[in-house]
């Protein structure tokens, strides 16, 4: 049994329940890029200082058979 790690969720609209700045919303964080983990490099969502739980959706414009969810944190490099 063969098994394809498609990521369903690259480049889909999004939303996130709080940014850290403007620009720092849930699209980078499907947008493929991961070379510079940093919170201010470009690639990372940030959700507001100081909020307890942060909320991120992603259209994937239908239903899907979803085995895994993967996410990666900041490194801050």
């Amino acid at each position: 049994m063969h098994i394809c790690k498609e990521n369903l969720a690259l480049n889909q609209t999004t939303w996130q329940s709080s940014s850290l700045w403007s620009g720092a919303g849930a699209d980078r964080a499907l947008d493929g890029r991961y070379a510079d983990l940093d919170v201010g490099g470009g690639q990372c969502a940030a959700s507001a200082w100081g909020k307890t739980t942060a909320k991120w959706r992603v259209d994937l414009g239908g239903v899907r058979s979803i085995h895994h969810v993967g996410i990666q944190y900041a490194t801050d490099n």
